[in-house]
């Protein structure tokens, strides 16, 4: 008996696990996005969306990964919901709705500096942070 209702308890175990790690998310289009231009002119925006493929609400929390901008480029950052200065180390996306859209963008000013730089970004649903993607802006100033 002990064994049949140890049984059940992982099977029961390995179903939840599964269920926490379907997503809830898809990245539209690319997760990368490449950008290049001249040194004199500025990136407005470079934009890669998200849309919420569960029938419910979902929170989605990012963090950066690795930044390798060069630091004499001037550089910001806007996410569903709120835009900062700089590349911050996270933050998290307003609500999104069942089959709503959000994003995360960068901007780069590069100050006159050539150079390239690759920023990436985790992405993830508070509720199931187990499944996560990867969102990557690859910046070329020539």
């Amino acid at each position: 008996m002990k064994k049949r209702i140890l049984y059940f308890m992982l099977f029961f175990a390995s179903l939840n696990s599964f269920a926490q790690s379907k997503a809830t998310f898809s990245v539209v289009g690319n997760a990368t996005n490449k950008e290049s231009l001249q040194k004199n002119k500025r990136l407005d925006i470079s934009k890669i969306k998200v849309e919420n493929i569960s029938n419910k609400p979902i929170y989605l929390v990012w963090e950066t990964v690795s930044n390798t901008f060069p630091k004499e480029w001037d550089c910001s950052m806007c996410q569903h919901g709120a835009c900062q200065i700089g590349i911050p180390k996270g933050s998290a996306f307003n609500k999104l709705n069942a089959d709503q859209q959000g994003f995360i963008a960068i901007h780069v000013i590069p100050a006159n500096k050539s150079g390239n730089g690759i920023v990436k970004f985790k992405i993830y649903d508070k509720a199931n942070p187990s499944y996560a993607k990867i969102l990557t802006f690859e910046v070329d100033v020539l």
